[in-house]
């Protein structure tokens, strides 16, 4: 059985290299905007250092550190895959559970409404 392309080493280096890359991106293009307004240097410097810091908060806030919750099995030589945002409702569907009942009739209406 085949595996995946690349190894899980150089998937946390590349993951790594995203956030810091989004960091710096947003580091220095507000240390641009100050530096634009004319401020002075140590202005311009504080900025950049804080919105860097601001720009690796948010890249460890938004870039996860999995790719879609795949994971790969070495021993069996399977890929795992996550939870998807369907498995709820099909585990509800399974188990019988019936909190909030689909229309029988496709068009929003419940089967009962549509009795005269």
């Amino acid at each position: 059985m085949v595996g995946p392309s690349i190894t899980e080493d150089d998937r946390k280096a590349f993951v790594k290299r995203l956030k810091v890359g989004f960091a710096l991106l947003v580091g220095l293009s507000m240390g641009l905007v100050t530096l634009y307004t004319d401020a002075q240097l140590p202005l311009v410097a504080g900025v950049t250092i804080g919105s860097t810091a601001v720009g690796g908060a948010l890249a460890w806030f938004t870039i996860p550190d999995s790719v879609g919750g795949i994971a790969y099995d070495e021993r069996s030589e399977t890929v795992q895959r996550g939870r998807t945002p369907g498995d709820a409702l099909r585990e509800q569907q399974r188990s019988g559970g019936n909190e909030h009942p689909r229309a029988a009739d496709g068009n929003g209406q419940s089967p009962d409404r549509n009795r005269k």
